[in-house]
């Protein structure tokens, strides 16, 4: 576990390393049930998973408007403020790749319950596109993403 933990720590150190050094822009975005995540890139182009969390991190974002707000759980940790780190999963599926999709509910994002059980959650993502390739075997390893980059 703590192998894998401090491999996870790598990974996203030299993923913000690799970040600083190109320009671009990254973009962040929110996907209520029943939305899917398909980030776009441009051709030549994979997209680099930057951060995901899965959850009810705010009762003011969109996808929590129409619910009624309960009072008495006002301060419960499990119905507001509750989420859980997905960038493993997130990763794994997407960076690297020039395309990936995510339907919200994910059942993989589900097991992590953050919060209670059958509230609505959502999904928040932030992802890069960078120009880049897998190998041609597509281990699907962030670690073999090759960088195409020209100093100017």
């Amino acid at each position: 576990m703590l192998a894998e933990r401090y491999s996870h720590l790598c990974i996203k150190q030299a993923i913000r390393t690799l970040l600083s050094m190109f320009a671009g822009s990254s973009y962040t975005q929110d996907f209520c049930q029943s939305e899917t995540f398909q980030p776009r890139c441009l051709p030549g182009q994979v997209v680099i998973i930057i951060r995901a969390v899965y959850g009810r991190m705010s009762h003011d974002n969109r996808c929590l408007q129409d619910e009624e707000e309960l009072p008495a759980l006002r301060d419960d940790p499990k119905y507001m403020g509750c989420f859980e780190d997905v960038l493993p999963i997130v990763s794994g599926r997407c960076s690297g790749q020039s395309d990936c999709e995510i339907r919200i509910p994910d059942p993989e994002m589900e097991q992590s319950n953050p919060c209670y059980k059958n509230m609505f959650k959502y999904f928040v993502v932030t992802y890069r596109c960078i120009t880049g390739k897998l190998p041609s075997n597509e281990t699907n390893n962030i670690n073999d993403l090759q960088i195409n980059h020209q100093i100017r």
